[in-house]
């Protein structure tokens, strides 16, 4: 679970605890419902990073939003939606206003380096909505993964129907290499990796400066926990900068350039 002053949903300039210590709110009874699924959203951010994000609007004043998170624990969202029925929406809406509804959008990124503007104007010129958007953050490891934004809306005869929204939180963290530079000559072993080991390490990558360059490698047994690896017989085509991508509970990327001293050969 999360503290409190680490996940805060804003609506109308108030705030409430998205998470208390132990609770998780429980979902909507699931039987006899209706699901649809929108468009899902993709988020790449940095830890401690704050992102701010419009639920999607309904016609139906009744809705009830939840968010969950990638650890499954659920709360709902004080999100009124009373005052979005505007005469736009009543002009569009008369045949099935509970078939009408938008997509979420990511608005904005808020880092603790740099502002990311990601704004996506998908609701009507007449909505106000700001009343709409929710916050995720500051972001830590934990909030890495898939969460899932529903929409719960009661329609014509009582019937529950679910519009739900995956929003993918990719977490990524830039970190050192063991150097920033390296030089060799022709023939030498290239040996790059992160400076330090990262905890719980599942995966590691590496790519070439020549993305079509196909180029034989081996990991460094000795560094696998900091993503070590071993590029021999170097040549001046594998000159340039090289990526390392390590994958735990969030995405470690980092960079060194290889430099290939040819002269006096």
């Amino acid at each position: 679970m999360k503290a409190c002053d680490n996940f805060v949903v804003f609506i109308f300039a108030s705030c409430i605890s998205a998470y208390s210590a132990t609770v998780s709110e429980k979902l909507p009874d699931m039987i006899g419902i209706t699901k649809e699924e929108l468009r899902p959203i993709f988020i790449s951010a940095g830890l401690k990073d704050t992102i701010a994000i419009s639920a999607p609007v309904t016609y139906n004043t009744n809705t009830l939003y939840y968010l969950s998170n990638p650890k499954g624990d659920s709360i709902k969202l004080d999100i009124n939606t009373s005052h979005f029925t505007t005469d736009y929406y009543k002009e569009t809406s008369r045949v099935n206003y509970e078939n009408h509804y938008n997509n979420g959008a990511i608005k904005t990124i808020v880092s603790t380096t740099k502002p990311y503007n990601f704004y996506q104007a998908n609701l009507s010129p007449n909505i106000d909505n700001k009343h709409s958007d929710f916050t995720i953050g500051p972001l830590t490891e934990n909030d890495h993964g898939n969460w899932v934004l529903s929409a719960y809306i009661k329609g014509n005869g009582g019937v529950l129907r679910e519009l739900f929204q995956v929003i993918t939180i990719e977490i990524v963290e830039s970190i050192p290499t063991h150097a920033e530079k390296a030089k060799l000559i022709p023939g030498q072993t290239f040996e790059p990796r992160f400076l330090y080991p990262i905890h719980d390490l599942r995966s590691c990558e590496i790519i070439a400066p020549r993305t079509t360059f196909d180029r034989f490698y081996d990991r460094d047994r000795l560094h696998l926990d900091s993503c070590g690896f071993r590029i021999p017989n170097v040549t001046k085509l594998d000159e340039g900068p090289w990526n390392i991508i390590g994958v735990g509970k969030i995405v470690y990327k980092g960079n060194i350039y290889l430099e290939i001293d040819d002269e006096n050969l």
